[in-house]
């Protein structure tokens, strides 16, 4: 198994008004992982629902080197939204926000979970 660094973005409003959530996390291939907030920018990782309580989601992207099987956010096991996923196999650096089709809004608990591939 490999592992892979998994980078992306959230995009919400809220009461902390629009806030862009940087994510980065090493995840080991074909195992379910919660990807965090990047610490470089965050001062310290933290799950999605905690760093952006009460924001609606707008728009995301996740992306990993080669491929991700899948990015949804997760709470007490129900998927609340799945997330736009990308792949920087080719040498692209990711690619720009997309839309996500089912706007929740973010709850303590709310951990976004991906698993990648080789």
């Amino acid at each position: 198994m490999t592992t892979q660094q998994v980078t992306g973005k959230l995009c919400t409003t809220g009461p902390k008004g629009y806030m862009e959530v940087p994510l980065a996390t090493t995840c080991e291939d074909g195992t379910q992982t919660e990807v965090k907030t990047n610490s470089t920018f965050t001062v310290s990782t933290q799950s999605v629902g905690i760093y952006a309580e009460r924001q609606t989601l707008r728009s995301a992207w996740i992306s990993s080197k080669t491929g991700l099987i899948y990015a949804a956010i997760i709470n007490n096991g129900i998927v609340r939204a799945t997330l736009p996923i990308s792949s920087r196999t080719s040498g692209a650096s990711g690619c720009s926000d997309m839309v996500v089709l089912n706007n929740i809004v973010l709850n303590p608990g709310d951990q976004l979970m991906v698993e990648t591939f080789a």
